[in-house]
């Protein structure tokens, strides 16, 4: 996994060979943690997985 930020938005791009590893812990945990506390000033996790994008 990569991760970075883009302005108000923390961008997560999932390796293709392990595109599950986003969901287990504390993988996930965290990646939710950090959306909660961003949230309230407009920020946002965003993860690509393959062809998928998926909105925490």
């Amino acid at each position: 996994m990569m991760i970075y930020r883009q302005g108000p938005q923390l961008t997560l791009l999932v390796d293709p060979d392990h595109p599950e590893i986003w969901r287990s812990e504390p993988y996930h945990t965290q990646l939710r943690a950090w959306a909660a506390d961003s949230e309230p000033t407009g920020g946002y996790v965003i993860v690509f997985r393959q062809d998928d994008v998926f909105k925490i």
